[in-house]
């Protein structure tokens, strides 16, 4: 495949404006993911083009709803399929990834190392130890119920920052004492018949 111009043709699909560097970032991030998966099993997709149009997508989906945010943070990052794109396309945003999985901490630390990824903060760690964070966003896809999310990584968002939950088509909503439901956004991503629903909730 064409890395580059699928690359180029999600960011214009959802809007996004970007230069030639944030392109080449992002190439190499998916190059380096597709290496580092056929030796380690980061992901389950395989293919650079399923990764590219079913995952890296989906950041850029998230991405029109938490870039202007200065501070979000990824619970359950994985391989930073949605921290690392967001970094990417907005330098000055500090970014907090954190999964309780080494090896997809280390590939993410390998990333930042290599691309010079000032305020991405890598923790290694379970989401429910940590102290309190304060940040504007919490972004989540793959994580348990959205019980549990708003349980575990709600006490990191401040009041008045939000949660971005992202979840099968057939989810519901659900209440969670100090959150209140402030959308749901049924979607599909380009070239795609998977069907997706992004639930956002804000602390009070």
């Amino acid at each position: 495949m064409d890395l580059e111009k699928a690359i180029e043709e999600g960011l214009t699909s959802f809007h996004i404006a970007h230069n030639e560097e944030m392109l080449n970032g992002l190439c190499f991030y998916i190059r380096e993911l597709k290496k580092w998966n056929d030796r380690m099993n980061l992901v389950g997709l395989k293919e650079m083009e399923s990764v590219v149009r079913e995952l890296l997508y989906d950041a850029f989906f998230i991405y029109g709803y938490v870039g202007e945010s200065k501070t979000v943070l990824d619970m359950g990052s994985g391989a930073g399929i949605i921290a690392i794109p967001l970094k990417i396309l907005r330098r000055e945003m500090d970014v907090f990834s954190v999964d309780r999985g080494l090896k997809k901490i280390q590939f993410q630390r390998h990333i930042k190392r290599v691309m010079h990824l000032k305020g991405f903060m890598l923790i290694h760690s379970r989401i429910e130890i940590l102290e309190g964070m304060g940040i504007d966003s919490l972004v989540v896809k793959g994580f348990g119920g959205i019980q549990e999310i708003l349980e575990k990584g709600g006490k990191h968002v401040k009041k008045g920052g939000h949660a971005f939950i992202v979840k099968g088509k057939r989810e519901k909503p659900v209440d969670c004492e100090g959150f209140v439901l402030q959308d749901e956004v049924p979607y599909a991503l380009p070239l795609s018949e998977k069907g997706y629903r992004l639930f956002i909730y804000m602390k009070t």
